[in-house]
């Protein structure tokens, strides 16, 4: 059909069309489509309502949190719920072990609204999710490698699975919980329930059984051990030496509190040439060395006793009994880690001889340090014990007659059943040193000197035998002791199987641990949202 063809049927059709026009709506017209209008918009409210109510419960009930992937972890896909776990443990125990947090962190303001402070996070709350799920990829890398290597748990470490989630109920009570699913979605987030709580526990107990078990296992033959202590000769030997700080700031001018660059500068200048007097005044010579810081000691005592106001005399005071003698610049049997950073190159320097001495900066305009080396041990003829001990405290609440009140009862206790395994069990119940209650109150290689002066002078005692109980009091409490007998090592040999020890554990676990890369999913923002801290714990 041609252009104009269409064009004049188009006008036809046109011309045929009805000509009347639309006549005004009625009142009642109008009145009526209102309403039908309005019963739209009422029907489509009430369904939005229905549906934000449906929501809100079921992002409430928690199904969303155990449903929904928020991590990937090799084979292992952790629910929101999960995570969520990892994450407000993460930020409890964060806070709870770390006291400079309180200061870092603002309680009752979400952590997602707090600014971290550094650069590699927007906020506390990606710090702690980060942290959370390194801590699961850890927890995860160790669990699947004790599956593989078909690793259980013991009846003992079953129990205490069971033992906490039992204990449960009663700590739900006690904080007035209405259950103990209540008491873990509180705790926990949303997602967590008694169910869900045995599966993490059983996980993290597993990956932690299976991590000792390894660290263990690690044994080595002697030469195994000489070869890693050839390695670094000088690590594990022992010094002894003399040493003193000559302060900057005790060479300002009188009276100034504030000083500028030039007085610093002058100060510093001034304690340099105090160092360098004294390293050379004293060279090979311990008793003159001792005297000059004695000297320096008096002096420093004495303008800090003496009144602000030169004018007022100083007040009189009664007789006192004199201090007892003390040897601030001696240092003994000190290991190598433990020595002065900026000491320690110049210590272990080959050649060293009895008396040498030097004075060497200690940073940061501090002032500077002189030291006077004396001499060196190996420790490879130090021989060392095994001993156990159940410590009761003395604190605020517990006098030292107290503690000893019920260390003597312990013993009483002990001798029913006189045997090492009996006193491991008291220990693991009853001592106080969390640092070896946990393996039954043992300490293995000690050599002298490592423990405080009354406890290494009991186990050490010559006429000392295995089986030997005894009770013992330091300024930490009173101990019940048990002398277990020789140590396998000598002390040398002992430093260098920890430190071979602690590398081979390192680079087994952080090899496992890092081939793994998480991935996050859509449910990661339902473990790191609405977080605030109540009194150094976390809540939502």
């Amino acid at each position: 059909m041609s252009a104009s063809r269409q064009k004049k049927l188009r006008q036809e059709q046109a011309a045929s069309a009805p000509t009347t026009k639309r006549q005004p709506a009625t009142e009642e017209e109008k009145s009526a489509k209102r309403l039908k209008v309005w019963t739209v918009v009422f029907y489509v409210v009430i369904g939005l309502m229905v549906i934000g109510i449906a929501a809100a419960a079921i992002v409430n009930s928690g199904v969303l949190d155990r449903t929904l992937t928020a991590v990937t972890i090799g084979n292992h896909k952790l629910t929101a719920a999960e995570l969520n776990y990892y994450y407000l443990d993460t930020i409890n125990n964060t806070m709870n072990n770390n006291s400079m947090m309180s200061y870092m962190v603002t309680s009752g303001t979400p952590l997602d609204e707090q600014e971290y402070l550094g650069d590699e996070f927007d906020t506390w709350a990606d710090y702690f999710l980060d942290t959370a799920i390194t801590t699961a990829r850890n927890t995860y890398a160790v669990y699947d490698e004790a599956v593989a290597k078909g690793h259980t748990l013991s009846e003992e470490e079953q129990s205490e699975v069971d033992t906490a989630l039992s204990s449960m109920s009663t700590y739900a009570s006690l904080y007035g919980y209405s259950s103990a699913s209540a008491m873990l979605r509180a705790n926990y987030g949303r997602g967590c329930n008694e169910s869900s709580y045995r599966e993490y526990l059983k996980v993290q107990q597993l990956a932690s059984s299976y991590a000792n078990k390894y660290l263990n296992d690690l044994d080595y033959s002697q030469e195994e051990i000489d070869a890693y202590g050839a390695e670094d000769p000088t690590a594990y030997n022992s010094y002894s030496y003399r040493y003193y700080l000559l302060n900057t700031s005790d060479y300002y001018e009188e009276g100034v509190e504030t000083p500028t660059d030039e007085q610093k500068a002058a100060a510093l200048t001034a304690a340099e040439n105090a160092a360098k007097e004294l390293a050379e005044s004293s060279k090979g010579d311990a008793a003159k060395f001792k005297a000059a810081v004695d000297e320096l000691e008096a002096a420093k005592k004495a303008a800090q006793e003496q009144p602000t106001d030169s004018t007022e005399p100083a007040e009189s005071t009664e007789p006192t009994e004199p201090e007892e003698e003390t040897d601030v610049s001696l240092h003994e049997n000190v290991l190598k880690s433990n020595l002065v950073s900026v000491l320690s190159d110049w210590m272990v320097e080959e050649g060293r001889q009895a008396g040498d001495t030097t004075y060497i900066a200690a940073g940061n305009d501090a002032g500077f340090y002189v030291a006077m080396y004396l001499d060196s041990r190996d420790n490879s003829n130090v021989e060392t014990v095994n001993v156990r001990h159940i410590l009761i405290s003395t604190s605020e609440n517990v006098t030292a007659e107290d503690a000893k009140k019920q260390i003597e009862d312990l013993k009483t206790e002990f001798e029913s059943n006189p045997t090492e395994e009996h006193f491991a069990e008291l220990a693991q119940q009853k001592s106080s040193d969390t640092g070896s209650s946990a393996n039954g109150g043992l300490y293995e290689n000690v050599a002298p000197g490592q423990m405080v002066e009354a406890f290494n002078d009991w186990i050490f005692d010559t006429s000392r035998k295995a089986g030997d109980v005894g009770i013992v009091e330091t300024d930490y409490g009173c101990h019940l002791m048990y002398f277990v007998g020789p140590g396998k090592y000598s002390f040398r040999d002992s430093l260098i199987v920890n430190a071979k020890t602690n590398a081979d554990y390192e680079a087994w676990y952080t090899g496992l641990t890092e081939a793994l890369t998480p991935s996050r999913g859509i449910g990661v923002q339902l473990a790191n949202t609405g977080v605030t801290l109540q009194s150094n714990s976390s809540s939502r």
